[in-house]
């Protein structure tokens, strides 16, 4: 399974030193064919047994979790979530996570993925709480980031809605004045970054997301599943959960209160983000997951990355 032939890895050593991480794991993108006839490509981070699985969320690639892994610093893949990224799209455009799930745990066995800690953001941690639930025996801890069952249906839907309804871009700038204006960041360069990844030349010479949504064809819909079907995944799990939500995300205080009535066992953390945390606070939420990993002893060893101690913390 070889390394992508372009140039997708290219800024990871300045995103590294940025970081503060000296020693930075090696990416390596590698896609494998399941028995459904579908494709799953992934980014594999460092040449060890994978400890941690990254799903991302509706939208965007598994490129969004780079500086979080960076900073975790541990073994890992994270995966393009079927009809995102370069992985397949299906025919019948349905991305729910009951639908999704058999296909990632394949793709999870074709990776030779261990049983491991699953970090799942918004759509992904849906699946995460399905995968977590349909096979136990291969999820000892679960990061959720950003997000509740309890988030509105008809927000999930509306933000499907607004996917399928996109036009091409003319220039990548474009595509980041669009994002500012929806209110997903506004950091030009972060936001620059995920264009780059998420957007590839289509015939006409326009740039064109990756992802299935707006490829559609005329008067079909795609669907996302039932948000609130992932709480009987999440009440029946007795694994450690960590939630890592952004202040001016989408669990709102409110959503925040009934998720810890709920789970009470498990752990929140707030961090200062928008709902895009891996890519807006990626330090704060890799310190995340490493001091509750740490708490749980999830990781046989999770040591500190190498760091510039001059460098950013």
């Amino acid at each position: 399974m070889p390394d992508a032939p372009d140039d997708e890895f290219a800024d990871l050593a300045a995103l590294a030193r940025a970081s503060g991480v000296t020693e930075p794991l090696r990416a390596s993108r590698q896609v494998v064919r399941t028995h459904d006839g579908q494709e799953t490509s992934a980014i594999r981070w460092g040449d060890r047994e994978a400890r941690i699985t990254y799903l991302h969320g509706l939208g965007i690639d598994a490129h969004s979790f780079d500086q979080t892994a960076l900073a975790v610093g541990e073994p890992a893949v994270a995966l393009d979530l079927p009809g995102h990224g370069r992985s397949s799209w299906r025919d019948d455009a349905d991305y729910g996570a009951s639908v999704t799930a058999p296909t990632v745990l394949a793709a999870l066995d074709a990776l030779q993925v261990p049983p491991g800690i699953v970090v799942g953001h918004s759509l992904g941690a849906i699946l995460a709480a399905r995968l977590a639930a349909t096979a136990p025996e291969r999820v000892t801890g679960l990061v959720l980031v950003d997000m509740s069952p309890d988030f509105a249906q008809r927000a999930v839907d509306r933000i499907a809605r607004a996917l399928e309804a996109e036009e091409p871009f003319a220039t990548l700038d474009q595509v980041v004045d669009r994002a500012i204006e929806a209110r997903v960041g506004d950091d030009r360069h972060v936001l620059l970054r995920e264009a780059r990844h998420t957007t590839r030349l289509g015939d006409d010479g326009a740039l064109v997301r990756r992802h299935h949504f707006p490829h559609l064809p005329a008067g079909r819909t795609s669907s996302v599943g039932r948000f609130a079907d992932a709480w009987p995944d999440l009440e029946a799990l007795r694994v450690p959960i960590l939630l890592v939500r952004g202040d001016r995300g989408y669990v709102s205080p409110k959503l925040h209160a009934a998720f810890a009535e709920r789970l009470p066992d498990a752990e929140i953390v707030t961090v200062t983000a928008r709902h895009a945390v891996q890519n807006q606070a990626p330090l704060e939420l890799a310190a995340a997951i490493r001091a509750w990993a740490g708490r749980h002893g999830l990781l046989h060893r999770i040591d500190e990355p190498s760091r510039d101690r001059t460098g950013p913390r």
